[in-house]
């Protein structure tokens, strides 16, 4: 059973990868039968691949390490027999159809009494036909080629799937050969090399990358786990000396040398696994669990599961029971000898690797251990026979004593196919790891109820009962509380593990949550449609593309990719953590094929910060098959026009108790400690699209958001954000309305006090209030006294913030007085009674749009502005982090581009432009440098891209003509010696006046908004997994005094 790895992971290109890698400084790793030529070239960052559309949307997913062997081939068979429910004949031509016999995760109970299977006694089993199944190996025989030449399975089986899982890409697998016996080094002809990675440190970032692809491509919605199904290995002293995670991780960044011996493949799968959020099984009778630091690397994260050793398949599994048995019936067990033989791979390698071959005996022998029946005498054999291939035989003669010592003897004698009698314990494995970590369920609970599973339970269930039925028992003890518990009921927050702590300028204090709640629906888009008068109908369409509608995904795209920097390396490895530590969506999805699509949708919106968590809203998905997602089909019409057609569903239903209910989920997740035992925050709730949502209106909507206040820090900050206002009729046409009539209106009137910012558009805020706007381009100043006149109604009511956004003629913000910001601790204090006329954010000419979710996105920034505080560290003004990948950024690229001159001084387009603008401000400013420096900075940061062009072409020049450049390094000493004093001024006055916990001020923070909503609607940045929070607020700086674009609290 070895590893096969044929996935050089495809992107849309079809470019070959070479994310995967492994290799150790000896060279032993590298001494396989690679063809150097065969090397694969780097492929760009796989998540910044807005094109690509996964192929399924697996509920949860099974990386196999051994995916090309006779276990990894037969569960592969196994799943797509029955996912695509294949008929055929048997060996005595007896028609045969496919099934999932001895996957107790997968059978329904029988009789009277129960028992047998577990799919209809509990809800949240994932079906695992369903499954998305990946993993690793060292030889390059594809899947299904693989399965043929195992002939293990029915032929005209084989036949009917062998095309198909010939498609299934596996990844290169990780080979030494001190880990695996000679007999498998001849075949290793598909490894990682030493030119794809150079230490062990580099090997776990490619196991990594492998896992994070893995889920990518596949739409993986649920838990992933990596089942260790490879050669045995040695036992290894190594692993067992590693007492804690920080030792394993500080060993796989040693040498062999440093470390004392090298680290087996399995311990760097399991590793790269607990690192990614997946679980770890050892399959493998290899003493990879023995490694303490292993344990708490698991349990540093919640729903994580480390879990072996050596399945409990065959023979051993009706030991364990014949031995309860005879110890149940009050007799003595005193000999059990037993011998088995068979000809597959794995009893090859045994056979050919001494030390593996103990290792199995050794897990053998330690089965009855816990029992401590001292004088039991437990022999077992292994043969390696070809002949037999996988058709296991064995023999087992369990001698007790009986009443008065007498002796008593049993005889079992088994056949049947290994493989077939492990790949249910494979899938059961996984479906248990996905159901308890959904539930976030101890580690200490999970270990014990799935030690069935295997020979030897190490870990959290080491010296647990070994009887087959005691811990059938213990299995069913813990399913059924896992799925009565309220607390287990509720997704909890796993902890991210990032390689290290990153300090960063800006902020959100105590690293706070927020929640998005209210409407969520799948957006279908119909390319090039035809048919129907003014968007009324569809005849054909060219191709659909689906997204995350509604306020719920539009606001966690936004928020999700909000980063300090660039989240990702090259090696897909979390350098940089997001603004928003966690985005939790709160919606109502139905069971259905558009939930799951939008489940999926969703996290992908955290695909590189990693930090949308679905597990509440997966929780409560709805089981009722009646309620349907909601799904909005929109055709985009050959002739431009557009069409929409809504199926609310599931929102219809989306009823206060139902939010409430996630809420008390989401507190009871507060009470989890997180790996640096700290207190998870929730900071804010941003609820959208009230109006569409008809059992959340009114007081119904005011008791949503009392209850929100509960569980957020200082009651948190609570953001409204309409969509779909209908048309109220007046009694007069063109006159406002009353406070009273806001306060009384049906939607939103009762929700309003409890507001503390608010989002609508200028069309609404003429629905709502009945402001007269005229929109010509004579009573620009008429509208915008009319608009601020119509907020002011919405102040009167008790909302904190009003923000009102205007398309191209950008924003209006208002907010309240001090009273209503004592309400609102969170809210910054220098926007009290401020108010901010703000134009849009410009494109580039000819830049093509979308504004469909343009307003989420503002008030999604706005909120993020108003939550932000500076750290108190301090960056240089022009300190910048490297672009944005795909973002247009006019003029900035020659502000960073140094020329060299022939002295080897540089000379910059900003260096001639603050030369030629040095004496004017020098006078302006009366020799002020540190006023200087900021006003001429200013001035360039404002400049357009043909203004710095020409600079940049000057600085050129200069620097090629000699004289005239040394000439203007004369006259520019003054101006040097000036930007150098002024910047280190600048740093030195800014470190004085930058304290903790300041804020933006309110013309920043709508700026920054305006800012977040400009790269949502630009196509050309509208799908990029991040944005740099850093360059969005250096743009979006707005002084309101010397040198600071901050307002203390």
């Amino acid at each position: 059973m070895w590893q096969s790895r044929d996935l050089s992971r495809q992107v849309p290109s079809d470019a070959e990868s070479s994310v995967s890698a492994y290799s150790v400084t000896s060279n032993f790793r590298h001494s396989g039968n690679f063809n150097p030529t065969q090397q694969s070239s780097a492929i760009p960052k796989l998540t910044k691949d807005a094109s690509h559309k996964p192929k399924t949307h697996g509920s949860f997913g099974v990386l196999v390490v051994g995916l090309g062997g006779a276990n990894g081939t037969t569960m592969l068979a196994g799943i797509l027999a029955n996912r695509l429910r294949i008929d055929w004949r048997g060996p005595k031509g007896e028609p045969m159809s496919p099934n999932y016999n001895g996957c107790i995760t997968q059978l329904d109970q029988r009789g009277v009494h129960g028992g047998v299977g577990y799919r209809d006694l509990v809800k949240g089993l994932a079906d695992a036909s369903m499954a998305a199944v990946g993993g690793w190996d060292i030889r390059a025989t594809k899947p299904g080629d693989a399965l043929l030449e195992a002939q293990i399975l029915d032929y005209d089986l084989v036949r009917q799937v062998k095309a198909e899982m010939n498609t299934v890409k596996v990844f290169r697998g990780l080979f030494d050969p001190r880990f695996i016996g000679s007999s498998q080094h001849k075949t290793a002809t598909y490894i990682l090399t030493e030119q794809e990675a150079k230490s062990d440190s580099e090997a776990l970032k490619c196991l990594r990358a492998d896992i994070r692809y893995f889920k990518w491509k596949n739409g993986v919605v649920g838990h992933t786990t990596v089942i260790w199904s490879a050669s045995v290995e040695p036992n290894s002293e190594v692993v067992e000396s590693i007492q804690t995670a920080d030792e394993l991780l500080m060993c796989i960044d040693m040498t062999e040398d440093e470390r004392g011996g090298p680290l087996p493949p399995s311990i760097l799968y399991a590793t790269a696994a607990l690192l990614e959020g997946c679980s770890f099984v050892n399959g493998g009778s290899q003493n990879t669990l023995s490694c303490p630091g292993l344990a708490e690397l698991a349990q540093q994260q919640l729903g994580v599961y480390c879990l072996g050793t050596d399945f409990k398949a065959g023979q051993t599994k009706f030991k364990t029971a014949a031995v309860e048995y005879i110890r149940t019936m009050g007799m003595t067990p005193r000999v059990i000898a037993s011998s088995n033989h068979l000809g597959n791979n794995d009893m090859r390698n045994l056979a050919s690797a001494k030390a593996a071959s103990d290792a199995k005996l050794k897990v053998k022998h330690d089965i009855f251990a816990p029992w401590e029946e001292e004088e039991l005498d437990h022999k077992v054999s292994i043969m390696y026979t070809p002949y037999i291939n996988d058709d296991k035989r064995d023999f087992v003669e369990y001698t007790s004593l009986g009443f008065l010592d007498q002796p008593h003897t049993m005889v079992t004698y088994t056949r049947a196919s290994d493989s077939v009698l492990c790949v249910p314990l494979m899938i059961d494995a996984a479906v248990w790891c996905d159901y308890f970590s959904g539930r976030s369920w101890p580690f200490e609970k999970v270990g014990k109820a799935l030690a069935y599973l295997f020979k030897v339970p190490e870990g959290a269930a080491k010296g647990v009962d070994p009887g087959f039925f005691r811990q059938m028992d213990a299995l069913k003890s813990e399913v059924l509380a896992a799925h009565e518990s309220k607390a287990a009921r509720h997704g909890k927050r796993r902890v991210r593990i990032f390689e290290e702590k990153k300090a960063t300028e800006w902020a959100i204090p105590h690293n706070a949550r927020v929640i998005c709640a209210g409407l969520a629906c799948v957006d279908m888009q119909l390319n090039n449609s035809t048919g129907g008068d003014g968007g009324e109908g569809i005849e054909t369409f060219e191709g659909e593309k689906s997204i995350g509608g509604g306020s719920v995904s539009m606001a966690c795209k936004t928020l999700a990719r909000l980063c300090h920097g660039d989240p990702l390396d090259d090696d897909y490895m979390q350098t940089n953590p997001p603004v928003i530590s966690s985005v939790l969506p709160l919606c109502m999805i139905g069971n259905d094929d558009t939930g799951n699509k939008l489940l999926s949708l969703l996290e992908q919106c955290g695909s590189a910060c990693r930090n949308v968590d679905t597990r509440v809203v997966k929780s409560a998905r709805t089981s009722k098959a009646e309620i349907r997602t909601a799904l909005s089909v929109l055709p985009i019409y050959r002739d431009g026009r557009r069409g929409c057609f809504f199926d609310a569903a599931s929102n219809d239903t989306f009823s206060p108790d139902q939010i409430i209910k996630m809420f008390a989920d989401i507190s009871s997740d507060s009470n989890v400690r997180t790996l640096q035992d700290t207190t998870p925050v929730y900071g804010a709730l941003l609820f959208g699209y009230p109006h569409l949502l008809p059992l959340l209106q009114g007081e119904a909507l005011a008791r949503v958001f009392k209850e929100s206040r509960k569980i957020m820090i200082d009651a948190g900050i609570v953001a409204l954000d309409l969509n779909g206002v209908p048309e109220i009729p007046f009694v007069k046409a063109g006159l406002f309305r009353s406070v009273e009539d806001l306060r009384n209106d049906f939607v939103i009137g009762a929700a309003l006090e409890h507001v503390d910012i608010l989002h609508m558009n200028e069309d609404e805020l003429e629905l709502l209030t009945g402001c007269p706007l005229l929109h010509t381009s004579g009573s620009e100043e008429e509208d915008e006294f009319h608009i601020a006149k119509a907020v002011e109604l919405f102040l009167q009511c008790g909302v904190a913030v009003v923000a009102v956004t205007r398309g191209k003629k950008g924003s209006y913000v208002a907010c309240n007085n001090e009273g209503r910001f004592e309400r609102s601790q969170l809210l910054p204090k220098s926007w009290i009674n401020c108010s901010a006329h703000i134009p849009a954010a410009e494109l580039p000419p000819g830049t093509l749009l979308n504004t469909n979710g343009a307003g989420d996105s503002f008030v999604s920034g706005l909120l993020v502005a108003a939550m932000i505080r500076h750290t108190g560290m301090v960056a240089a003004p022009e300190s910048q982090s490297k672009n944005m990948d795909g973002i247009r950024e006019v003029g900035r690229e020659t502000e960073s581009h140094q020329i060299m001159s022939p002295g080897g001084k540089k000379m910059t387009p900003y260096n001639l432009y603050m030369k030629q603008n040095y004496m004017s401000l020098k006078q302006q400013f009366h020799g002020d440098k540190k006023a200087i420096f900021e006003r001429c900075h200013e001035m360039w940061q404002n400049e357009t891209a043909d203004v710095k062009f020409m600079y940049e072409r000057m600085a050129r020049d200069d620097n090629e003509d000699p004289s005239s450049n040394e000439s203007a390094l004369d006259m520019m000493s003054d101006v040097g010696a000036l930007e150098l004093n002024t910047r280190e001024d600048y740093n030195d006055n800014m470190a004085q006046s930058y304290t903790t916990d300041e804020s933006l001020n309110l013309e920043s923070a709508v700026t920054f908004a305006a800012l977040v909503a400009a790269y949502h609607v630009d196509m050309s940045t509208r799908n990029l997994k991040h944005l740099d929070v850093g360059k969005l607020l250096s743009k979006a700086a707005v002084f309101s005094g010397p040198g600071s674009i901050l307002a203390e609290i």
